[in-house]
């Protein structure tokens, strides 16, 4: 099977610093005022629209329909950007500056927290905006239905073999395999992949080829919305999380505009942006106002019990050297 995919990143390396640039850009500002606009960079799709659309004058964000299609001078002359955890070991040719905004920063749970002592250096230019567990989707069948309490275990069963579709990311799949404890893991689970394709799971998945993705939480529930034979497990194991952030490049003059980021945080908004799977990096303790907005099957899954969502974990930054074993380790358990 071919690999689609670098295999030293956590997703798709080197593709943040050529990600703005090209014919695919999309501006999402609409039609505003004319004058100098705070250009705010992001991969299609990280962010939720129900918020982005939020998005105060004089700001206008840029998207791109393909990865590829920004540059690392696109992303230096920015005055903000957005980008999953999985994107952050690209920024290092990208010089950054703090983030500057402790009234948000002295609110973020303890998960969060935790996942920005994980940065390093990099923790003050980095806010953490929303979190999502990686999950898994199921289309209800005899097979899945008898072996879904096992959690992530359940992607070693040999029924599943050609059948799981997995993120397009070594990292995530290598720590799954680490958490399973198993002889051989990795080799194991690669066995039982269809694809390595996270972007098109839900087609695989739809099309009946596939009977399990691993994709983030965010992902899934439109389409629990709309098909009544997928179900999502989030495993009682925990899992990893995929973590949503904002930076700011070194040469911006503008301050990151905190009232949207706090927008996001707080009722309505809040709320709305839970139902879609997204959750704000926010005390269960505060989240717990939005829970009975919920429907109830969602409920577990959005906002889980707190001895569940203290098991979740952050993938922290690797070093150079880090990732080039793992590149060779992956290499090494290819079937």
């Amino acid at each position: 099977m071919t690999m689609p995919f670098d295999p030293t990143s956590g997703i798709r390396r080197r593709h943040l610093l050529r990600m703005i640039g090209g014919a695919g850009l999309i501006s999402l500002a609409g039609c505003r005022a004319g004058g100098v606009k705070h250009q705010f960079l992001a991969p299609a799709g990280v962010l939720p629209k129900t918020w982005t659309m939020e998005l105060p004058d004089p700001w206008q964000l840029t998207s791109a329909k393909a990865l590829e299609q920004w540059t690392q001078g696109d992303a230096a002359q920015a005055d903000l950007l957005a980008c999953t955890d999985g994107w952050l070991d690209t920024l290092s040719a990208v010089a950054l500056q703090p983030i500057e905004a402790a009234a948000l920063s002295n609110q973020l749970d303890p998960l969060a927290q935790q996942f920005l002592k994980m940065q390093g250096p990099l923790a003050s230019q980095v806010l953490p905006v929303g979190v999502s567990p990686w999950v898994l989707l199921v289309r209800s069948n005899p097979v899945v239905d008898a072996i879904k309490k096992l959690g992530w275990q359940m992607l070693l069963d040999p029924q599943l073999k050609g059948k799981i579709v997995f993120p397009a990311s070594p990292r995530v799949v290598i720590d799954l395999a680490d958490r399973l404890e198993q002889p051989d893991a990795l080799q194991r689970l690669r066995r039982q992949a269809l694809t390595f394709d996270d972007r098109q799971a839900v087609n695989w998945l739809l099309k009946g080829v596939a009977k399990v993705v691993v994709l983030p939480l965010q992902r899934c529930l439109s389409l629990l919305r709309r098909d009544p034979r997928m179900e999502v497990i989030l495993p009682n194991q925990g899992a990893p999380l995929h973590w949503t952030v904002l930076i700011r490049p070194q040469d911006t003059k503008e301050p990151l505009p905190q009232a949207w980021v706090e927008l996001a945080w707080r009722e309505p908004m809040r709320r709305r942006l839970l139902q879609e799977g997204w959750r704000a990096p926010l005390a269960t303790a505060v989240l717990d106002a939005d829970r009975s907005q919920l429907p109830e099957r969602w409920r577990s899954l959005v906002l889980p019990p707190d001895d569940l969502w203290s098991k979740c974990w952050s993938l922290p930054p690797l070093s150079p050297e880090q990732r080039i074993s793992l590149a060779e380790r992956w290499r090494a358990s290819a079937p």
